[in-house]
């Protein structure tokens, strides 16, 4: 049976969106790897670095291409079989994407055989190894942790006669953060605000419900997203934006909130390593006023970190020369001084337990105060939670949006909200999921969406 829909429309639509972007290639390239990225800075730093790789490999070339709508393309590639790259990497927001239909219709190398072959599976933080596995199976190489800390105007609390280290827990934080928050202007609203939370996207409210021990789906791909967990948390995440005041809406730009740092009406941030780094670069010139400290608990006792983002490295099964591009894979996300070199310029933290001895992760940073922000980086990164794969999380999502905008603006209450998404999402796997003619239950191959985030 047939489930590609292989529609001469499609096949068209399928040609013209990779058509810019395949190379018809000669008869051996298996000494050339074409390498697709979907970010700038990643393009700047694998330019840096493969010229190393080349030269330790004498005759092998890489093409490193910067590709806009990265993930529609490589879809293109895999269902039309041709014009895909040998590495790709990919974002995890749109990594369910690439996971429909049968695990021979995954257009990604199982990498699984040869990450226990070569014994580098303990080298890894294991909860980032997850987001790019299903079914046991290891898909891809983890680029990042992310391990989310709050950022916070360490001035003001001094001003103010608060001690972070009383702040333990999410109810601690309510507590000592309260007079911060005055309205002394009259208007309804304070003129100040210890905390940044999205009004109209999921990213913030994603990363509490991970530390809270919640998800969208679970191991087993059951949907969970309206259990009691999620929905405390949303109450919460709604209560810090609207009851309590503690919360401004995030503004719909990224300048404008860095204006209201700059103004001082934003005194924290919810903030995974890289966001860190964008602060110093647009907030310059709050140098020294930033402190970083661990997220408060849920609960006394428990994570004090989240995780938000991330990438993977794959291998294709278009490539001509897998055990070469296999090597590439290794070099571009393990090299010890490339991920220093990449922490230095981002403050990314690397999946790779080892290289945090490094001695940049002890380096203090001055837009921090002199705080050694590796050293706290790398105490969370073994304490981020798991995520779990499923072919439907893009999806998901989407309508993810949508239940968090509701919610906060108060459309729908909390609860109704994350039922009505998980009646959503429930019924987008009863509609997607079809029968094979020897009566298994699979799910469709993929269809190029424009789900693209970057």
């Amino acid at each position: 049976m047939n489930h590609l829909g292989k529609a001469p429309l499609i096949f068209g639509l399928l040609f013209l969106l990779a058509f810019p972007v395949i190379v018809f290639r000669g008869d051996d390239r298996s000494d050339t790897l074409e390498f697709w990225i979907f970010a700038q800075t990643h393009y700047e730093e694998f330019s840096a670095r493969i010229p190393a790789f080349e030269a330790a490999h004498p005759g092998v070339k890489v093409e490193l291409r910067l590709i806009s709508k990265l993930h529609d393309k490589l879809l293109a590639a895999f269902l039309s079989g041709i014009g895909g790259p040998d590495l790709s990497e990919v974002e995890i927001s749109s990594v369910g994407r690439f996971f429909k239909g049968t695990k021979e219709e995954i257009g990604f190398v199982d990498l699984t055989d040869r990450i226990e072959r070569e014994g580098i599976s303990d080298e890894f933080v294991q909860a980032r190894l997850a987001p790019w596995s299903l079914g046991g199976r290891v898909y891809g190489l983890p680029r990042d942790v992310h391990p989310v800390m709050l950022l916070y105007r360490h001035d003001v609390y001094e001003d103010a006669g608060i001690n972070p280290a009383s702040i333990e827990t999410w109810d601690d934080f309510v507590r000592e953060t309260r007079p911060l928050a005055r309205d002394e202007d009259g208007d309804g609203r304070p003129d100040r605000y210890p905390l940044m939370l999205s009004a109209h996207k999921p990213g913030h409210f994603w990363l509490l419900l991970l530390q809270n021990g919640g998800g969208m789906f679970d191991e087993n791909g059951g949907i969970i997203i309206d259990n009691d967990i999620a929905v405390a948390t949303l109450e919460f995440y709604c209560s810090l934006l609207n009851e309590k005041q503690l919360a401004i809406p995030e503004f719909s730009q990224d300048p404008a909130s860095y204006a209201a740092m700059k103004e001082g009406v934003i005194l924290g941030v919810l903030a995974p390593d890289w966001y860190i780094s964008f602060v110093r670069r647009f907030v310059p010139e709050l140098e020294g006023k930033w402190r970083a400290m661990p997220l408060p608990a849920w609960r006394e006792g428990e994570r004090r970190t989240s995780t938000w983002g991330g990438t993977m490295i794959a291998v294709t099964r278009q490539a001509e020369n897998p055990d070469l591009a296999w090597e590439f894979a290794k070099f571009a996300y393990m090299d010890d001084e490339a991920l220093a070199n990449r922490y230095r310029k981002t403050f990314i933290i690397p999946p790779i337990k080892s290289a945090w001895s490094n001695p940049v992760y002890a380096e203090s940073e001055t837009y921090l105060d002199g705080q050694v922000l590796g050293r706290s980086l790398t105490e969370l990164a073994p304490d981020i939670p798991g995520f779990h794969l499923n072919p439907y999380w893009a999806e998901a999502n989407d309508l993810l949006r949508l239940a968090v905008y509701e919610a906060a603006n108060g459309i729908r209450t909390p609860a109704d909200a994350l039922s009505n998404l998980a009646e959503q999402v429930r019924a987008l796997l009863q509609e997607s999921t079809v029968v094979t003619e020897d009566g298994e239950l699979r799910l469709p191959s993929p269809r190029i969406e424009s789900t693209e985030t970057e």
